[in-house]
């Protein structure tokens, strides 16, 4: 397969190292170091993933390290006639895009193109070489302008106002190609969506198009009557540039202010911790906090996990990487709200799969946090990992025993309360094959946590191909429900184009998500087709937050694929009350169109409402974009805001239940519910969690049903509406301070 194919595709081939001897021989060159360090193992970690990194970038086989295939590919295409070299100068200008260089592609594919006959007509032979010969426009476009000139709105369609290209000269020339192109074939679908986004670039969509070639209804059109969310990531200081990559917010050193952390896919790629100063901008923490040097990471979760009081992270590592992704995770401890410290081979969580799936839990409710590990098996197997807390911070796994060994290629795992049992049960997408419900049955005779695997009886198992998964309480009926993706990129088929067929109203070949609605007995409904949600969403990441604050959630979407090709929206869906999820993307200004990925939801201002972080960039060497922070502009309803802490039960009250019960108008019994998790799998919702009420009138009373063994049930009465609490378990509630800030406006391109 060349890699005109593997692009299209998302395929490649990789090589394998033995990452268990680099770590080891990683311990060997520590040893001699003569340099003091602040902690060992920390730089032991560093170290090791120095080294692969190193080992990485000798291979032709990682995507994201291009210049040994460049080399490569240069010198397999000298000496040959130019239809000999047909493939090969395809293949190579398209490693110079994923390298960055689009003017060298250019020149590649133009020569080539002037050496062959009829190479100035765009006709079955040569289209293809014009696609890419656009593509390196495009790209060249968006790294003159939404990169080196960034602005608030650079990416955001429909591209208007600071997001319309201040260099058109790219998309102009794009332009030209594409109407070449779609000349020659009305139904290049491909190119007529490049085509719709180019015009928008220079400013003259719709009316510049071809009015038979333009796409004018959603995620393009605005449809609905919603408020617009700034993009103020620069101006607070968070828009950093990273590949795809996770993101948790949490409280990192207690102050009251919530904080970023984020990770980056690439093998190069620092991990980032920002403080949030609450005076509307973040600081760079990342070298005080002791981890310059802890790079990699498509995933990472956060939660307590030596129930020291303050907040850890787990990074996953690896995923995609097939059996070269033999990679360890890390995690983190973190020092008192000084620094974090790895603890990945002393806690006993040293291991080497492609990891890309990971959730944390209280899974038999003995007071601390376990942690379930999503790994992938293709070429080999690499079995998921259930890692059981032993009280003290060590970690053993146990997967095997409770029957939680998934040989399969897994991409999205949570934790939920299907029966409302407070055991919690695990829900697992796979990519390829049937998901797995196992259902936690407690704790049996032997003394050990009991899982029974239901996914056929329950009606969970669709789709096939599935991706970012959670449980949520879409209709606030009392039962969490689920919520999977559906990601199906086998065929060679540009998600572009089918983007375009879905606004056509044609057949496509993707997959739908599938919403199931929880029936209280242990069986689900699929509910995607009458809520709305029959459509490609290709999301690659994603979580749920409550837009509105009316106590019904809402989500975002985070896009994409592999192939640089696929520049598609991420969408956001509003939830109407339980009964449907409209589109609001374009409505909200969330249609950033580079690869979306991690997304997590916090009340970073302070302000009662929640604003959404979201993690943005690609996989390939210059498939990267800033990240995005979207402030909530408030929309006037109720709220309140807990911050839960277990005594007994896990000290993050992961898995923790609330009600909480008001008036309302005519209807005095209306209740919300809500329950103590991070969401989404790829991404990490805060556990200082902002519950919308609507237009509650007053908060009668307040349930709080805690994840431990004795299950213990907590009221409180007397709480006001728009206010923040501390709740630490089992009686005590103290109101906390409630200051907010502006972030400040950022409307400007940066140069």
């Amino acid at each position: 397969m060349h890699l005109y194919r593997y692009m299209s595709s998302g395929r490649g081939i990789l090589i394998r190292f033995s990452w268990i001897g680099l770590f080891i021989l990683t311990g060997i060159v520590y040893s001699c170091r003569k340099e003091t360090v602040s902690d060992p193992a920390t730089q032991k970690m560093i170290d090791y993933l120095s080294l692969k990194r190193d080992s990485a970038q000798l291979s032709t086989a990682f995507p994201y390290f291009t210049d040994r295939m460049l080399a490569e590919l240069s010198r397999s295409i000298k000496g040959l006639t130019p239809k000999m070299a047909g493939h090969k100068v395809l293949d190579y200008a398209l490693v110079l895009i994923l390298n960055g260089q689009n003017v060298q592609a250019r020149e590649q594919l133009l020569t080539f193109l002037d050496a062959i006959p009829n190479g100035e007509q765009v006709n079955n032979y040569t289209a293809k070489y014009y696609r890419v010969l656009a593509l390196a426009w495009i790209r060249e476009a968006e790294q003159t302008n939404c990169i080196q000139n960034h602005s608030a709105e650079a990416c955001i369609v429909p591209l208007e106002g600071e997001g319309v290209h201040l260099q058109k000269t790219p998309a102009l020339e794009a332009i030209k190609i594409y109407e070449k192109l779609l000349a020659f074939n009305s139904h290049d679908y491909q190119s007529r969506w490049f085509y719709n986004i180019a015009h928008m670039a220079v400013g003259t969509y719709p009316n510049g198009l071809d009015e038979k070639y333009v796409l004018n209804a959603a995620p393009l059109k605005r449809q609905h009557d919603f408020p617009t969310f700034r993009n103020v990531a620069m101006s607070s200081g968070v828009g950093t540039r990273n590949h795809a990559g996770g993101v948790s917010i949490f409280d990192f050193n207690n102050d009251g202010l919530e904080d970023i952390f984020t990770s980056s896919y690439g093998l190069a790629d620092q991990s980032t911790l920002y403080l949030n100063t609450g005076k509307g901008n973040f600081v760079n923490y990342t070298e005080q906090a002791g981890i310059l040097g802890l790079v990699g990471g498509l995933n990472c979760i956060h939660g307590d996990f030596n129930n020291d009081g303050f907040i850890d992270v787990f990074i996953a590592r690896g995923a995609w990487l097939s059996n070269n992704g033999h990679i360890a995770n890390s995690l983190l401890i973190n020092d008192q709200g000084k620094r974090f410290v790895d603890r990945t081979e002393s806690a006993g969580l040293l291991s080497f799969h492609p990891t890309g799936a990971i959730a944390c839990a209280d899974i038999d409710l003995d007071g601390d946090l376990d942690i379930f590990v999503g790994n992938e098996s293709s070429r080999d197997l690499n079995a998921s990992e259930m890692f059981l807390n032993d009280g003290t911070g060590i970690f053993s796994n146990k997967a095997s025993a409770l029957n939680l060994e998934i040989d399969q290629f897994v991409k999205g795992a949570v934790w939920g309360d299907v029966n409302n049992d407070m055991y919690p049960d695990l829900f697992v997408s796979c990519y390829g094959s049937n998901n797995r419900l196992y259902i936690n049955k407690g704790i049996d005779d032997t003394g050990n946590v009991h899982f029974e695997e239901i996914v056929q009886s329950a009606g969970v198992s669709e789709p096939l191909y599935s991706f970012t998964t959670w449980f949520w309480d879409y209709n606030q009926d009392g039962h969490q429900d689920i919520f999977v993706s559906g990601y199906d990129n086998r065929e060679p088929h540009f998600i572009s184009d089918e983007i375009v067929k879905e606004i056509l109203g044609e057949q496509t070949k993707g997959t739908y998500p599938k919403l199931y609605r929880n029936e209280g007995d242990e069986t689900f409904t699929d509910v995607t087709d009458s809520l709305g949600l029959n459509r490609l969403i290709y999301m690659m990441g994603g979580n749920f937050g409550d837009l509105n604050s009316d106590g019904y959630p809402d989500f975002y979407a985070g896009t994409g694929e592999f192939n640089i090709w696929a520049t598609i929206p991420n969408r956001m869906f509003q939830n109407m009350e339980g009964g449907l999820f409209r589109e609001v993307t374009t409505e909200g200004g969330f249609g950033q169109i580079q690869k979306g990925h991690g997304v997590a939801f916090a009340d970073l201002d302070n302000d009662g409402d929640q604003d959404i972080y979201h993690q943005v960039g690609g996989a390939v060497q210059s498939d990267v974009f800033h990240n995005m922070l979207f402030e909530n502009p408030g929309f006037g309803n109720q709220w309140i805001k807990l911050k839960l802490h277990g005594t007994t039960s896990n000290h993050s009250a992961i898995g923790a239940a609330v009600e909480i019960h008001g008036s309302l108008g005519s209807d005095p019994q209306k209740i919300v519910y809500a329950q103590i998790n991070t969401g989404g799998s790829f991404g990490a919702n805060s556990l200082f969690q902002s519950i919308g009420l609507g237009k509650m009138e007053s908060i009668d009373s307040m349930l709080i049903r805690w994840p431990h063994q004795s299950k213990p049930d907590q009221w409180f009465y007397h709480v006001d509406l728009n206010s923040s609490y501390e709740i630490i378990e089992p009686d005590s509630m103290k109101k906390l301070p409630q200051t907010s800030f502006t972030f400040s406006k950022e409307n400007h391109h940066h140069h």
